[in-house]
């Protein structure tokens, strides 16, 4: 099993390209209709893009960004390691959630997402500690503290998410998921990421 680095430079930067290779074969001459942007406290921000099969990484936020994840110094290693160290090589990358289903998407769909207005956050409880990412279509302000739309759900759930074990609208009816503010930014986000 791949070691999984703890620092987000080493995360984006080295292991998201190995997780790449394993869907290489599948996305081979496509290219994505954007970017998506992934920041990561003070830390830096790394965009991801395919062209034609083959994963491209820029420094920062690039003018055709899809999607836009946050998420604080503190709660990257438990949102993002973690559910690297638990998937181990079972999961592809495009199966998750906050990974690169973004990328997969096309022009129109693309479009339809930078469209929607407003910031969607998932607030993970993790035992005592409240953990938070959010989701920002296209070139909007982020409001990582402050969201238009707040998942709150447990760590457990959050990991299956990410995993590709279960979609958010089946824990969102099972009672799993709970929303706070306007739901119709997520309905949105997930009709057209589906």
């Amino acid at each position: 099993m791949t070691t999984i680095p703890d620092q987000p430079g080493d995360f984006f930067r080295t292991f998201i390209p190995e997780r790449f290779a394993a869907m290489k074969d599948s996305l081979a001459g496509k290219s994505s209709s954007g970017s998506m942007a992934f920041k990561v406290g003070d830390a830096g921000q790394w965009s991801f893009r395919v062209t034609n099969g083959e994963l491209k990484i820029e420094e920062g936020m690039q003018d055709d960004v899809i999607l836009q994840v946050n998420v604080s110094e503190e709660d990257f290693k438990p949102l993002f390691v973690q559910a690297a160290q638990i998937s181990g090589d079972a999961v592809r990358p495009e199966q998750q959630v906050l990974a690169f289903k973004g990328l997969t998407v096309d022009e129109q769909k693309a479009n339809l997402v930078r469209g929607i207005q407003g910031t969607v956050a998932f607030i993970v409880q993790d035992g005592a500690a409240s953990r938070r990412v959010s989701i920002t279509p296209g070139k909007g302000t982020p409001k990582l503290d402050t969201p238009d739309c707040r998942l709150e759900c447990a760590m457990t759930d959050f990991l299956d998410m990410q995993l590709g074990k279960v979609v958010p609208m089946q824990l969102a009816m099972s009672g799993k998921i709970k929303i706070v503010g306007n739901a119709q930014i997520p309905m949105a986000l997930s009709g057209v990421l589906a």
